[in-house]
């Protein structure tokens, strides 16, 4: 905020103002007074507070702008810069695992890719395979003579149709399997049956012995001059069929049984629904070639695996993309608060708003300043004012714009240039500190002059005196 004010020297330019007035008995006299020159004023304070560290200006000391004045204690600040610092290089090192997650997660895509690629053509080739293998089927299925029931020929029907009939077949001989399974389960439970079951299983094992003990006897036969073998070989051999004979003779007592009976019924249902199901599951089999064989499904279940692995690829590059941007959101913020500290690091430092003089320094190091707090006052020497009073009866005389001449003690003999450039609208009691009543009654009005020139000797505090249109 600039300013305009009298210095110490204010009484003596009062007195000189009166004395110059008094001395003007008549408006054809040339109009004078005197005053002190002023200079433009600048009060210094710190954007932030804090101790002071040092005091680079004294008063008196000439100033340019930018020069540094004094400087703030800045510890506290840079340790929280270390500490931004720190978690900007962190943020940095977030950001480098982000990006390389990113070219992994594109890599990832790529890979993914080239596996759809790969299972494409693997798929290709089970066609092809399947074609081929399905070709010489297919080109005899036409020379294939129907059964006399079938009114169609074997033509008639395309293979997907074929193949749905099939499989019809094959769940209905299923379900008809299941059917007989429980059929012959509750046959097996009648009280008459237990005997008949334990019958069959000593048949069941006394065979398989037997198979057993034959064929080591006609190893034995062969072995030559192994009489102990063949003696042993003989002896199993002779009791695997003394126990073969003897169980089939207790089953054969049970068959009468109608429990029996019906156990056999239901074994005997039992085997031809399970044969019934594994020709239905033949017949399904040997349709299922070419574009349907069973190698070509699982080349097209492993091309569907291999897109769903590009589209989870995909998915985890969104989301490393995700972690690229939140990062940087990161080193961004870190940066923010860098720059933030470095400009408080920075005005720590007060330095000179413009080119002047110390006029005023109310600072000394070891003092704690709050911010906005005046510790210095810089008056500008470019920029010299002359401030006067004249009379009422003498304020027609005066114009903005006009010419003056300013003499100082200090320069007898020579006239400084000055110019107009405010005059007051109202008038004023001048001086406030006399006490009579013909001064109190007394209206003067205050006129600003300019010097255009004298900056290098006129200093601020100096009386003058103006004479106006000289």
């Amino acid at each position: 905020m600039k300013k305009k004010i009298l210095l110490p020297l204010l009484p003596l330019a009062v007195t000189a103002a009166l004395g110059a007035c008094d001395a003007l008995p008549d408006t054809a006299a040339a109009l004078q007074a005197s005053g002190i020159v002023e200079a433009t004023q600048v009060s210094v304070a710190p954007e932030l507070g804090g101790r002071v560290a040092e005091v680079f200006a004294q008063e008196g000391d000439l100033v340019a702008a930018g020069d540094p004045l004094f400087r703030l204690e800045d510890e506290l600040l840079a340790a929280q810069r270390a500490q931004v610092q720190a978690a900007l290089a962190g943020a940095h090192a977030g950001l480098g695992t982000a990006a390389a997650g990113l070219e992994a997660a594109r890599a990832a895509v790529e890979a993914a890719q080239a596996q759809v690629h790969a299972a494409q053509v693997q798929r290709e080739l089970a066609l092809t395979a399947a074609r081929a293998e399905e070709a010489p089927a297919r080109a005899g299925a036409w020379a294939v003579d129907a059964p006399d029931a079938f009114d169609l020929p074997v033509w008639y029907f395309n293979k997907a149709e074929a193949i749905a009939a099939a499989q019809a077949a094959v769940q209905a001989a299923g379900e008809a399997l299941e059917t007989e399974r429980a059929g012959f389960a509750a046959a097996a439970e009648n009280a008459g049956a237990s005997d008949l079951l334990d019958a069959e299983a000593r048949l069941a094992a006394a065979q398989a012995e037997f198979l057993i003990a034959e064929t080591l006897l006609a190893r034995a036969a062969n072995a030559s001059g192994e009489e102990a073998i063949s003696e042993f070989t003989q002896d199993l051999y002779d009791s695997a069929e003394a126990e073969l004979e003897a169980a089939q003779r207790a089953y054969n007592q049970l068959l009468s049984e109608t429990a029996s009976s019906e156990v056999l019924e239901a074994r005997a249902r039992l085997a031809v629904a399970r044969e019934r199901h594994a020709l239905a599951r033949d017949r399904l089999d040997a349709l299922l070639t070419g574009e349907h064989a069973p190698a070509l499904a699982a080349a097209d279940a492993a091309v569907m695996q291999a897109q769903s692995g590009v589209a989870l690829a995909q998915a985890n590059v969104r989301i490393a993309e995700a972690g690229v941007v939140q990062a940087e959101a990161l080193v961004g913020e870190a940066q923010a608060a860098l720059a933030l500290l470095d400009a408080q690091l920075a005005r720590l430092t007060v330095r000179a708003p413009m080119d002047g003089v110390v006029l005023v320094r109310s600072v000394e190091p070891g003092e704690v300043l709050a911010p906005g707090s005046s510790a210095m006052r810089i008056g500008r020497l470019s920029d010299l004012q002359v401030t006067v009073y004249i009379p009422e009866n003498r304020y027609g005389q005066v114009r903005l714009g006009d010419d003056a001449g300013v003499h100082s003690d200090s320069f007898p003999g020579r006239v400084f240039s000055a110019q107009v450039v405010r005059i007051a609208d109202q008038a004023e009691f001048t001086p406030r500190n006399v006490q009579t009543a013909e001064d109190r009654s007394t209206t003067v009005y205050a006129v600003e002059l300019a010097l255009t020139e004298g900056w290098d000797d006129l200093k601020p505090g100096m009386p003058v005196d103006v004479i106006f249109n000289e």
